[in-house]
């Protein structure tokens, strides 16, 4: 479950993945928690692994029954909790990625239960803003490539609509609003604004529901507060830790 490869394997690897969207997103934040010395595995050992462990949660029966036991031997099998937490978040992300490939299995749910099993951890935030900011970089430098994005564009090559990449945007909110996290929230805030611009306020009622959640005003919904300049739309309303409620 766990890969673990030699540096000539990893480089060639490497040179393979140049292309993949979780890849793209992902890296960077393996790339700086191996130099923090958070893990021993490379960042191409983490992305390979997790692909490993979504084909093996793909193959269960039964979700519900099997899942906790293919967690607890990830958890064996890895150096520690840090390394496979971050399996276990890069699967989430690879699970996204590879959703529409997949019909009849339950990707939402199999998401929900990584992030109860990582939330808590001290990774587990730190992970999840660092691929939000890396998409929102690169959709404001004009790289269509973060997930949420990748997804519509795969929903239209299979002939989906707009009810469909409406469906499939209400599935990931309900994933992050029965998290109950503000933090989550706020970092999903701000890829989804982003994705909404460019689909013409598609997603503004699950905006919203965000926005809702976290007990504030949608200023850039309500007065259609939006700014542009150097050919990109910036979504103008990303929130910060102060503008949660409470804080």
């Amino acid at each position: 479950m766990i890969t673990r490869l030699d540096k000539e394997q990893q480089a060639n690897a490497r040179r393979q993945l140049l292309t993949d969207v979780v890849w793209a997103i992902c890296n960077d934040t393996l790339r700086r928690l191996q130099h923090e010395g958070r893990t021993q595995l490379s960042p191409i050992e983490v992305l390979l692994s997790a692909r490993s462990f979504c084909d093996t949660l793909l193959t269960l029966p039964d979700i519900d029954e099997g899942i906790e036991y293919e967690l607890d031997d990830l958890e064996a099998e890895a150096n520690g909790t840090d390394d496979a937490v971050l399996v276990m978040m890069l699967a989430s992300a690879q699970l996204q990625a590879i959703s529409k490939m997949h019909v009849g299995a339950d990707i939402p749910r199999i998401i929900m239960r990584l992030f109860e099993r990582c939330e808590g951890h001290d990774l587990f935030l730190p992970l999840l803003q660092g691929f939000s900011h890396k998409e929102e970089a690169r959709w404001l430098e004009g790289k269509r490539t973060d997930l949420m994005n990748y997804e519509l564009h795969e929903i239209e090559l299979n002939g989906g609509g707009s009810e469909e990449k409406t469906a499939f945007v209400k599935e990931q909110v309900d994933v992050v609003l029965n998290l109950n996290n503000p933090r989550i929230t706020e970092s999903y805030l701000t890829v989804l604004g982003n994705l909404n611009l460019k689909n013409n306020h598609a997603f503004d009622e699950q905006i919203q529901r965000l926005y809702d959640k976290l007990s504030i005003q949608n200023i850039s919904i309500t007065n259609n507060n939006y700014a542009e300049g150097s050919n990109n739309q910036v979504f103008n309303g990303i929130i910060n830790d102060s503008t949660i409620i409470g804080k």
